[in-house]
């Protein structure tokens, strides 16, 4: 049994696990989930029909609203919906589902920030 210990243990240390290269993920601080996307942390909230995404960098520093633009596509309830991003002031980028969302939520948000294509898949309550 002791013979497998050792590779075991060096398996598992090479697996890559839930932690990324830049470390765990930031705390979700709008209350959203949050997924790494190109070496960014991309917060997608949905309250009601109101879609907001929040984008930090490397540093955990916000990226200012004006440099961020795209669109997410939410499924809920059976129904997909694309809805365009804009800045609204402030840190995220916000739109308006035509409809309320409770539950759980499927999303893909497709982004351009600081001219750099970003894309993040998200699934849970949002």
């Amino acid at each position: 049994m002791r013979r497998f210990a050792v590779p075991l243990l060096l398996a598992l240390a090479l697996t890559p696990g839930a932690v990324s290269a830049h470390g765990e993920a930031p705390r979700a601080a709008h209350g959203g989930l949050m997924q790494e996307a190109q070496e960014l942390w991309v917060e997608l909230v949905v309250k009601g029909a109101d879609v907001a995404v929040y984008v930090v960098d490397q540093d955990r520093k916000p990226v200012p609203a004006a440099q961020i633009s795209g669109t997410a596509t939410v499924l809920a309830g059976g129904q997909s919906y694309k809805v365009e991003l804009s800045a609204a002031g402030g840190e995220g980028v916000q739109g308006r589902l035509p409809a309320p969302v409770t539950g759980n939520v499927v999303a893909t948000v497709a982004l351009k920030v600081v001219g750099k294509a970003v894309s993040a898949r998200f699934a849970g309550k949002a």
